[in-house]
């Protein structure tokens, strides 16, 4: 009988992460954007870490491509910068994180049709989340004075998609 875990945890405990993360934005917009770029910076980097465990665990049975993983090591540096030199990126965080946000949107948008047409049940989940995060993404450039809102929005759209692929993984992997 082959043993496939039900969930992974550690999908879970980082989208629970980062949906407390959300919630903190939300209840605190009037926090300064250094400690937002030292948070976001976090949260990049929390996120690119699982993406990268996540790519090497399952790139073979989700074919994922390259570029899955080019976008971790993204979020990772991004992550590393935000945290290194919170008060320089504090300035220009809103149109940073907007771009990123866009292209993360686009590439889980990609992604979505891609696991779909291989029959993965989350691609719809996937599909919703990137349209969110592209429209997340284009609204810092709209309104950046609202950085909290879009950013807690994206960011608890993420947490959420975290903790459904780790409570799914068993059913992605059995595909």
């Amino acid at each position: 009988m082959n043993a496939i875990k039900k969930h992974d945890a550690g999908l879970i405990v980082a989208g629970i992460l980062l949906i407390v993360c959300a919630f903190l934005f939300l209840l605190a917009p009037g926090v300064t954007l250094v400690t937002l770029t030292a948070i976001a910076g976090a949260a990049f980097l929390v996120s690119g870490i699982f993406d990268v465990i996540t790519y090497v665990r399952f790139r073979e049975a989700m074919s994922l491509s390259g570029w899955a993983l080019a976008y971790a090591v993204l979020d990772i540096v991004i992550g590393l910068m935000f945290l290194v030199h919170p008060i320089a990126f504090a300035a220009v965080i809103p149109w940073v994180i907007g771009f990123f946000f866009a292209v993360f949107g686009v590439v889980e948008i990609v992604g979505s049709l891609r696991i779909r047409k291989e029959g993965v049940p989350m691609w719809g989940w996937m599909l919703f989340s990137g349209i969110v995060s592209v429209l997340c993404g284009l609204a810092f450039f709209v309104a950046p004075a609202v950085l909290s809102v879009f950013l807690a929005v994206f960011i608890l759209m993420r947490g959420v998609s975290l903790v459904m692929y780790g409570w799914n993984a068993g059913k992605a992997m059995a595909i």
